[in-house]
């Protein structure tokens, strides 16, 4: 058995005499094996045996989260589409789909979705269900864009103050953005309310 092999739920990994039971393993009859699907990965130092589970399922962490972070795919006359790669600040396995209504994006100064949000931005919001597809709003403070690039040239937009500006050419955009954004100098700042 080699470490980092992806590994079945029951399959001997060693004995108990070669290695001790880590996470997500189990011993029977000497042997220690694998309790869930994940890669095998052997502690040299303390002569242990662990499983690593994969990335969890997005579908198992939506009945949970708070937040959600994904990238707008689609932008039409009153909804965007979004898919989502990170539940709770957590990587999920694939993306799932997600619909963000402009009623849900409203902020003062935000005339249409296409103000609030365009294809390629990264967004942080809250989903209002549970079920496919995720509904999301960015209405509160903390929710909006957290990156995006100039619809001119592609270069990352910095905040400066409520708008966007690209550093390469100078173009300026409105979006409704989340508390983090990037900042003049290339940091994560706090959105100042």
């Amino acid at each position: 058995m080699a470490d980092n092999e992806i590994v079945l739920p029951s399959q001997r990994l060693a004995t108990e005499e070669e290695f001790m039971p880590g996470d997500n393993t189990y011993v029977i009859n000497g042997e220690v094996r694998a309790s869930q699907v994940g890669k095998a990965f052997f502690d040299m130092i303390n002569r242990k045996v662990n499983v690593i589970s994969p990335k969890k399922s997005g579908v198992i962490l939506l009945k949970n989260a708070k937040t959600a972070t994904g990238e707008v795919v689609e932008v039409r006359d009153d909804m965007a589409y979004v898919e989502i790669f990170m539940l709770d600040e957590k990587e999920i396995s694939g993306t799932i789909s997600a619909i963000l209504p402009f009623a849900y994006t409203k902020e003062k100064g935000i005339e249409s979705i296409k103000e609030a949000v365009r294809i390629g931005d990264i967004i942080r919001g809250k989903p209002l269900n549970k079920n496919i597809p995720v509904i999301l709003t960015i209405k509160q403070k903390e929710f909006g864009v957290i990156f995006a690039r100039c619809s001119i040239c592609g270069t990352v937009l910095l905040r400066e103050e409520n708008v966007l500006k690209c550093g390469n050419c100078g173009n300026i955009e409105k979006r409704k953005l989340g508390v983090y954004m990037v900042k003049r100098n290339g940091t994560k700042s706090q959105r100042k309310e």
